[in-house]
């Protein structure tokens, strides 16, 4: 594990910004084993009940994967706005985006940023990567307008998974930026200290996880 929460930023930074131009290409090797990242991103947006002319956050939105489904949900009235630490994830991003006036990205560290006022907040294979995520779901739910919603969409391996089934899901994350720290995380018990879930799901034997809820107005 890096030093410090700055030395793992600036690891995945790295990672990611070396990674870009080849990313969405891996990616496309997990279906190949049933892991079906697509579905469970939509999910995940189904989870959010985006309304037309809200306000999302895409934290970590990396390649922009999420942007196009997001600015369609949200429609020429709302805002889409993806955050991430690699410029080189934005540049894809950006090519992804074109022809979407309603999505912006910036290029900023979540634990820093200004997350401004979303209706709605969204994190799909990003917060396994960052060195605080519960200070990033902290100040994502803080930054909610009320009854606003937030979803995590994350991946793991299970310490019940068979030993060699374990290597070859690492083989295939390592690539990625992951480390075994970040791949036994599961941050739906955090994410429901501060928005206790209504949505709770696992996918892929338990390989990935959803979870959603609005947190509560003080």
């Amino acid at each position: 594990m890096p030093d410090s929460p700055a030395d793992w930023t600036e690891r995945v930074r790295e990672v990611y910004d070396r990674t870009a131009r080849g990313y969405d290409l891996a990616l496309a090797a997990f279906p190949l084993v049933g892991f079906r990242a697509g579905a469970y991103r939509r999910a995940a947006i189904e989870a959010l009940h985006v309304r037309p002319g809200d306000a999302v956050l895409d934290v970590g939105c990396g390649t922009g994967r999420n942007l196009p489904l997001l600015a369609r949900a949200v429609g020429e009235g709302g805002r889409v706005v993806g955050l991430d630490v690699s410029s080189g994830a934005l540049d894809r991003a950006r090519q992804r985006t074109r022809g979407l006036p309603q999505v912006e990205l910036v290029h900023a560290d979540a634990l820093s940023a200004d997350l401004g006022a979303p209706d709605r907040v969204l994190a799909t294979f990003s917060l396994s990567m960052m060195p605080d995520p519960e200070a990033v779901i902290e100040r994502a739910a803080q930054a909610l307008t009320p009854g606003g919603r937030v979803a995590v969409l994350d991946f793991r391996i299970p310490r019940a998974w068979p030993g060699l089934v374990q290597t070859a899901a690492f083989a295939l994350a390592r690539p990625l930026g992951e480390t075994w720290e970040m791949a036994r995380r599961d941050l739906r018990p955090v994410l429901h200290r501060y928005a206790p879930l209504d949505t709770d799901r696992s996918f892929f034997f338990g390989g990935a996880y959803l979870g959603a809820g609005v947190p509560p107005i003080s």
